[in-house]
């Protein structure tokens, strides 16, 4: 195996002699969870508002853990937005505009070329255009590509929470449903929390593509928790709190929304995993770990990227781009979204949706 340092980039990349990228070696590279640190609050900040933030959650904690509790649950619900950059911009404006109804709300998407058909799905956060670098190196393949706005990100409509809130449930639900307007999929290219999406449709018995990559995966939401409550001033009572009214919500544990399991429970495509060692918002050892549990997984670690430079780092995209070209075989048939999902359920039965929410 031939290591590649990059000229003037602190990029460091292994790849085999042919081009080709080597599988993982999970020998020996088994980290425990709990004893690696975490930062997946960082994307709160550290201004003003975080301090005030945990001062006030330091206080509620102390006289009302339930009003707490609530306080957490709305902040882990809540996307921050993202502003589009002008040549994401520009990219979806040479796309085929799509739209779609996801729980009775529009769900925006674009589509560039032909059949056969690579989805990308964004992260926690952004939007479709954070994956605009993939489109044409994806096209020159051969490759039909998509890329669609999750719910309460976007230009799509809030979620039934309303407002910027929204559940992985809910994205997974709308990744179900555009993957049956535009498919078959040849394949789906995922970012962070666009992953977890994407493993938990799996789980839910969506049929899935041929091929997967997974940029930067957040795969262990259930370990976030703790270190979460942490960054925004919970006391543990008030983590342990939300843990359970969320694994009550939902009637599932957390350890569902983790990625690794999923090998366990079904027959998976290849995968190929792309992840930063220095990433801050999520570490390298959640990448780390859905490519040793995956049975045939491929991981490429970057170094200086961080959590969304890897979308457009050329090494990357073309990584990507070449792993789902091989799939082109691979498709399989796209199976119909049922649209009263277990959330839909949920939802209704806890009376959290009675009120239909104004778009904006």
């Amino acid at each position: 195996m031939d290591v590649l340092d990059t000229q003037n980039s602190t990029i460091v990349r292994s790849e085999n002699l042919d081009g080709t990228l080597d599988p993982i070696d999970t020998a020996g590279l088994a980290t425990p969870v709990a004893d690696t640190p975490t930062t997946q609050a960082s994307w709160l900040g550290s201004s003003w508002r975080m301090s005030a933030l945990r001062g006030a959650m330091r206080v509620l904690s102390r006289v009302s853990p339930e009003r707490a509790a609530a306080l957490f649950d709305r902040i882990w619900f809540s996307a921050p937005r993202t502003k589009p950059r002008p040549d994401a911009n520009a990219c979806l404006a040479h796309g085929e505009a799509l739209a779609f109804r996801v729980h009775g709300r529009r769900v925006e998407a674009w589509s560039w070329g032909r059949a056969p058909t690579v989805l990308l799905v964004h992260g926690w956060g952004g939007h479709a255009g954070q994956m605009h670098a993939l489109v044409e190196p994806l096209l020159a393949r051969g490759l039909r590509v998509v890329a669609f706005d999750a719910p309460a990100h976007g230009r799509s409509d809030p979620s039934r929470l309303g407002g910027h809130r929204v559940s992985m449930l809910e994205i997974a639900d709308a990744l179900r449903v555009v993957a049956a307007g535009v498919g078959p999929l040849a394949g789906v290219v995922a970012h962070s929390g666009g992953c977890t999406a994407t493993a938990l449709a799996l789980r839910d018995g969506w049929t899935g593509p041929g091929r997967i990559a997974f940029v930067a995966p957040f795969a262990l939401p259930s370990a976030a928790i703790e270190p979460f409550g942490r960054a925004i001033g919970a006391s543990p009572a008030v983590t342990a709190r939300f843990r359970a009214s969320v694994e009550a919500r939902f009637a599932r544990p957390w350890t569902d929304f983790d990625m690794p399991g999923l090998a366990r429970l079904r027959a998976l495509p290849p995968l190929l995993v792309v992840h930063d060692r220095g990433d801050r918002d999520v570490p390298f050892f959640h990448g780390r770990a859905v490519a040793q549990a995956w049975p045939d997984a491929q991981l490429v670690g970057t170094d200086g990227l961080g959590h969304r430079r890897l979308l457009r780092d050329p090494s990357v995209v073309s990584d990507i781009a070449r792993f789902m070209s091989q799939g082109h075989s691979a498709a399989r048939p796209a199976t119909p979204a049922d649209a009263r999902s277990e959330l839909d359920r949920d939802y209704a039965s806890a009376g959290v949706c009675r009120r239909t929410p104004r778009p904006g």
